[in-house]
């Protein structure tokens, strides 16, 4: 599993904690020093299979996934950086090849889960990924216990497990806009 922009690690310590399953987590941070104190709580909980690397995942995504051994289960992207100005949007991190790269290494039956508490950014995020019908499908599909609104964001954190901004846009009052993908069908790009 790889999340993607993991801040300081929370989501991804308590969801490696709590799964059950035993396989390896990363965390790819682009600021250092989160990097360092997530790497401090997995050393204290003594967490072996839990590594966070300083990285700039937009650019380095494919170099570092496949030099790993294993199969690419999960890849989460959680409140991304908004980047509002127009001029900024290249800074965000979900950029296209950054999108092709998740799909190509994602092994069949894998999933990718993405929110954001800004509606442009998870409209911007939705649509690169829809973008792959047929390749990926929207999980209601998969699984009919997740509920959707109207407009297909699900309404539940189907983790169970919060991030830092989550919980803090939702004591703001925000909405928090999700969608989960499952891989259906390999391509190679």
């Amino acid at each position: 599993m790889v999340d993607i922009g993991c801040g300081s690690g929370r989501f991804l310590i308590w969801h490696a904690k709590n799964s059950g399953k035993s396989q390896n987590y990363l965390g790819l941070e682009i600021r250092q020093k989160l990097v360092e104190r997530a790497q401090f709580w997995v050393n204290e909980l003594e967490l072996m299979y839990v590594y966070f690397m300083f990285a700039n995942a937009t650019m380095s995504f494919e170099k570092i996934i496949s030099s790993y051994p294993g199969p690419l289960s999960l890849v989460s992207i959680l409140c991304p950086d908004p980047h509002f100005k127009k001029r900024h949007h290249k800074r965000r991190v979900l950029q296209q090849p950054l999108v092709d790269s998740i799909i190509n290494n994602l092994c069949l039956g894998g999933q990718v889960f993405i929110q954001s508490d800004v509606l442009e950014v998870a409209v911007d995020m939705r649509e690169r990924f829809d973008g792959y019908s047929g390749i990926l499908a929207h999980v209601n599909y998969v699984d009919q216990d997740l509920q959707c609104d109207n407009e297909g964001w699900l309404l539940d954190n189907p983790m169970g497990i919060r991030t830092e901004r989550e919980i803090h846009a939702e004591l703001e009052g925000a909405t928090i806009y999700r969608r989960v993908y499952q891989k259906v069908r390999d391509a190679s790009f």
